[in-house]
């Protein structure tokens, strides 16, 4: 039984390659056609010698949204360095990390941890993907969500293979460029095992949000493009979820993280750096470009038109 459970739960986990849970969390809980050259928000932080360029992420994307702004792939060309949130490969170990928090203890079943509603409704949009239930039966409320929305995502033409992360460790790669991260996989998957009370209601929030994917990803990738800050700051505010959920979502998945980011970022050797994380962790009283300019970096909004 266990073994058997294990193979479904890899089953699951093949579909979400080179994803970044907690950007698709951010990205299931948010309102979400490019122009031929992205030119997103860009930002420039000096202190002393050190470059830190930045730029926030959308961690899904399709081929239109390429090629980026000349300046960005500049500044990319001098970086030294990639920065981003944790390793978005599809090693063993990973897979592994993920499947150990994703699955309910032994004896446990999801028809129990659920109300009998939000059973039938996680069901009915499982089966719109071909998911069936004993596939589902065994895993955390958080881990069926994710991989539902997944399924939505993909469904409306984006892949995490184009999310802009993505797109620069390849880069990376390519130009034998070496890469921080901020945070380990088990690090961000450990926020989404602690949702605690209010996991069914960001499973249920998911699936409310499913049905608008093809409509609301394509406006905040629209956002992102333009670099449209307030629109995308503007997410943050979302009364779409329950005030514990939005209350989660920004002191623990932004605010906390940010906080243990920025000490990593400022360690850094004074040289040009090129940081990609989601486009959320940037903005607010909060945000990394407030947090950097409080410790003494000089912020330039670079233009990108």
């Amino acid at each position: 039984m266990k073994k058997r459970l294990r193979h479904y739960g890899n089953s699951l986990i093949s579909g979400m390659k080179e994803a970044s849970w907690l950007g698709l969390l951010l990205l299931s809980l948010s309102p979400g056609h490019i122009l031929a050259a992205s030119a997103p928000d860009f930002w420039l932080a000096e202190r002393g010698s050190q470059k830190l360029w930045l730029l926030g992420s959308i961690h899904v994307g399709s081929e239109e949204m390429y090629p980026l702004s000349p300046v960005i792939m500049q500044s990319w060309a001098s970086a030294e360095n990639l920065i981003v949130e944790t390793d978005l490969s599809n090693s063993p170990e990973n897979n592994q990390t993920l499947l150990n928090y994703a699955m309910l203890p032994p004896d446990t079943a999801l028809i129990r941890q659920l109300s009998e509603p939000l059973y039938r409704k996680t069901m009915d949009v499982a089966s719109q993907y071909q998911l069936k239930e004993p596939l589902l039966a065994h895993f955390r409320p958080w881990f069926i969500a994710i991989t539902l929305q997944q399924q939505a995502i993909q469904l409306a033409g984006y892949q995490p293979a184009f999310g802009i992360d993505q797109y620069f460790i390849s880069q990376a790669k390519n130009r034998q460029v070496p890469v921080t991260w901020l945070e380990t996989p088990e690090q961000q998957l450990t926020y989404l095992a602690n949702l605690g009370d209010i996991e069914d209601d960001f499973l249920d929030a998911t699936l409310q949000q499913i049905s608008k994917v093809h409509e609301d990803l394509p406006e905040l990738i629209k956002a992102w493009e333009k670099g449209d800050r307030e629109k995308i700051q503007a997410l943050l505010d979302d009364d779409a979820t329950s005030p514990e959920l939005q209350h989660y979502l920004k002191q623990y998945l932004i605010k906390e993280r940010n906080q243990r980011w920025i000490p990593k970022i400022m360690a850094q050797s004074p040289a040009n750096h090129f940081i990609v994380v989601g486009a959320m962790h940037l903005y607010g009283n909060d945000g990394l470009l407030k947090l950097l300019e409080s410790n003494g970096y000089k912020l330039t909004n670079v233009n990108t038109k």
